[in-house]
């Protein structure tokens, strides 16, 4: 039995798909007593078959990357046993221990965790909870989602969608969030934003990414450089206690 669910937002075009082999060569290469996943992606070519990765009728695109996870939040209520859904997008590396310690504070219905941007959080009808936080939603609000979410349109991006879907049901969107951002500084520096937990630090030398304790979102997405992605998952994974 496995308390969290992490539903992966995916894809195999490029650079996506190597993207998501290094995700499953890096975080989710060590099973976890209570942690599963599952990857959604879209029809297309060079499919990778695996027991944990699904893939939809639709088409890769953004239009529909709205619809797409309305549909992969059905296929994760198929799955037994989980009371929290985490839905990291394919630029996170996800601790999975930190994150299977963090879901134990949480209270079990009613959770829907992020990182609300574009406003003030204490007035819900201005702004969305911006998908590069991520997502943690407790399993009734997403069955509450699937039921009402028919009416997600195609063109509206996912992060959007969630959002309005938890306003239609009723979802407090000033909860907090818990997750890291590591970005590029240039000349071999990096900088760890750390919203939640912790402090913000710069560094030249990855060991010093413990610093980070207690976190279990990192987002590794570099605009300039997407290869770096990749090499920012292989990094955590050598020097994350």
């Amino acid at each position: 039995m496995s308390n969290v669910l992490v539903l992966v937002l995916s894809s195999r075009r490029e650079p996506w798909g190597d993207l998501m082999d290094v995700s499953l060569a890096t975080w989710d290469a060590d099973p976890h007593s209570d942690v599963q996943t599952l990857y959604y992606c879209a029809h297309g070519s060079n499919q990778l078959i695996r027991d944990n990765v699904r893939y939809s009728a639709m088409e890769d695109s953004l239009e529909n990357i709205s619809p797409r996870t309305l549909e992969a939040l059905g296929w994760a209520l198929e799955l037994p046993d989980w009371k929290y859904l985490a839905r990291p997008n394919s630029s996170c590396y996800v601790h999975k221990g930190n994150l299977a310690k963090h879901c134990d504070t949480l209270p079990e219905t009613d959770v829907l965790r992020g990182a609300w941007a574009g406003g003030d959080s204490a007035n819900p009808s201005v702004g969305f909870l911006w998908g590069g936080g991520q997502y943690i939603i407790s399993r009734d609000v997403v069955e509450r989602m699937v039921k009402a979410g028919a009416g997600w349109k195609n063109g509206l991006m996912d992060d959007e969608a969630i959002t309005d879907c938890a306003k239609g049901v009723g979802i407090s969107m000033n909860q907090g969030c818990v997750f890291a951002t590591i970005d590029d500084q240039f000349e071999g520096k990096w900088l760890c934003m750390c919203y939640g937990l912790g402090e913000p630090f710069t560094f030249t030398d990855f060991a010093d990414l413990k610093k980070a304790d207690g976190h279990f979102f990192f987002r590794v997405k570099q605009d300039h450089n997407r290869r770096l992605d990749e090499k920012l998952m292989r990094e955590l994974k050598k020097n994350l206690p």
